[in-house]
């Protein structure tokens, strides 16, 4: 269950940032998480629900992007995705040495996929004009960015 640590890390990073910056309220927060993390989206998404509870995040919209395995053959110098070798389920397959797509080769490294990444956070700020920030973390100021 190593989502839920992975939600409290994402509440910490966010809540630090908001805090930083005078913020209401958190509304979404970003995340790139690469398929080789083997975090499960679903759960995720429910463990951030639970860690987020009676924070300035509770409520917000946790927007995760999967970044798709890469990998790079040392024999032919493929570089792209990697691909589920042919008859394991994608869990599985993960254990398996990659191959190289282009030319069958197992002498492969993973070099993307691994992403566990808090990309921005969109809050609604403390002042007049009260508006959706998206922001970098660290980066909000009390200025809105597009």
């Amino acid at each position: 269950m190593h989502e839920f640590s992975a939600a409290c890390s994402i509440v910490e990073a966010a809540l630090e940032t908001a805090t930083q910056h005078n913020v209401r309220r958190v509304v979404a927060v970003n995340v790139q998480v690469g398929e080789f993390t083997f975090l499960i989206p679903e759960q995720l998404e429910f463990n951030f629900e639970v860690a987020s509870k009676g924070t300035l995040l509770e409520g917000a919209t946790l927007n995760i992007d999967i970044v798709h395995g890469r990998i790079q053959c040392q024999e032919c110098g493929y570089e792209g995705v990697a691909q589920t070798p042919g008859g394991l389920s994608p869990e599985i397959a993960m254990f398996a040495p990659m191959q190289c797509p282009s030319c069958g080769s197992s002498a492969t490294v993973i070099v993307g996929g691994k992403e566990f990444i808090v990309t921005n956070i969109e809050v609604e700020m403390e002042g007049p004009d009260d508006q959706i920030c998206p922001t970098e973390p660290a980066q909000c100021g009390g200025q809105a960015h597009t």
